[in-house]
């Protein structure tokens, strides 16, 4: 049996690629020095002998989130892919999670000074142009210098339509490039026009250090049980598939517009979120170790993703720059180990 490569049609993979598609490999070859950051580094090959699964362990999956003081107690339980069960437990302090809210997200409000601005600017350049117009009456003593008189009018009045026309194409294309930057900040990304989506790359690459704590209960599970990278990947997988419950974010929290998808902190502390938050935070976990390549795919209605291994019998995979990346279901509630979608 043969692995089985993801099957889209030729071209539109390569478009679908180009544009959905991210690699963290540039961000995470920022190597996180063990002494310095607390234990993380090089996952390591694994070793020969490991220790079986604890007996008397908690019925799994289960996710435990309270408030404590400054922050949330975060215990989530479940069934790694190699049979052991497992927990990791961590807290994340209420100003990081307060802070990945905040800065996800946009409200109406956020575009009301730039329609001012674009209103003004445009009723500035028309006035402007109605000054310099050439109007009234022309008089001249014969009719070829009438026609003369009568030509320069127009050839200045439609210099002057030029210029005004030209002010107005660049006043269009500068409030465009300032909501885009709107939306960029929200962590949107602007697909065409009437169109956005969350950015979940970016919502990954922004809170990989505010999720730091579950990423360091994951390297204490790893030290403990001996994994090796597929294992830690497979734990992590398993997690976010079935510890946290599948829910989709509403479109809107507050006077936010949050397009139905939430920052990883946020997806940590209320234990829920769909495919792309999952997807979110799945990756921005494993963000921080240095030697985990990964790329998302955005499919229509639906997100996936997936990391660099050698893909073995059965395993569905994908083709990203000449390298092989094993495909990673990350909405659950469905147990699915790492190449099977």
């Amino acid at each position: 049996m043969r692995a089985r490569r993801w099957a889209l049609p030729a071209a539109g993979c390569y478009i679908l690629l180009a544009a959905l598609t991210w690699t963290f490999e540039g961000h995470a070859a920022q190597k996180l020095q063990p002494r310095a950051m607390g234990g993380f580094g090089e996952l390591r090959p694994p070793e020969k002998s490991r220790p079986g699964p604890s007996s008397g362990a908690p019925r799994v999956p289960f996710s435990r989130v309270k408030r404590v003081a400054g922050g949330y107690s975060l215990s989530y339980g479940f069934k790694n892919f190699n049979g052991e069960t497992a927990a990791v437990d961590a807290e994340l302090d209420s100003e990081t999670v307060a802070e990945a809210i905040k800065e996800f997200g946009f409200r109406e409000e956020d575009f009301k000074a730039l329609d001012g601005w674009y209103r003004q600017a445009q009723a500035e350049a028309i006035a402007d142009a109605e000054g310099r117009y050439v109007k009234g009456e022309v008089k001249a003593n014969s009719r070829e210098e009438l026609a003369a008189k009568v030509k320069w009018i127009n050839d200045m009045n439609k210099k002057i339509q030029g210029e005004l026309d030209k002010t107005m194409a660049q006043l269009s294309s500068e409030y465009r490039r300032k909501r885009i930057e709107i939306y960029t900040r929200a962590g949107f990304r602007f697909q065409k026009e009437g169109v956005i989506e969350a950015d979940i790359p970016t919502l990954a690459k922004r809170n990989w250090k505010r999720v730091r704590p579950v990423a360091k209960a994951f390297s204490a599970l790893s030290d403990e049980q001996g994994y090796d990278a597929e294992d830690l990947v497979g734990a992590v997988a398993a997690m976010v598939q079935t510890a946290l419950r599948y829910e989709v974010p509403d479109t809107k929290e507050g006077s936010r517009v949050i397009g139905g998808a939430m920052p990883p902190p946020q997806t940590l502390v209320l234990g829920q979120g769909d495919c792309d938050t999952k997807t979110a935070l799945i990756a921005s976990i494993l963000l921080n170790w240095p030697n985990v390549k990964m790329v998302g795919l955005g499919l229509p209605g639906h997100y996936l993703m997936a990391y660099h291994r050698i893909p073995r019998s059965g395993d569905v995979f994908i083709e990203y720059e000449g390298l092989p990346f094993v495909m990673i279901e990350s909405a659950g509630p469905a147990w699915l180990a790492p190449g099977t979608v």
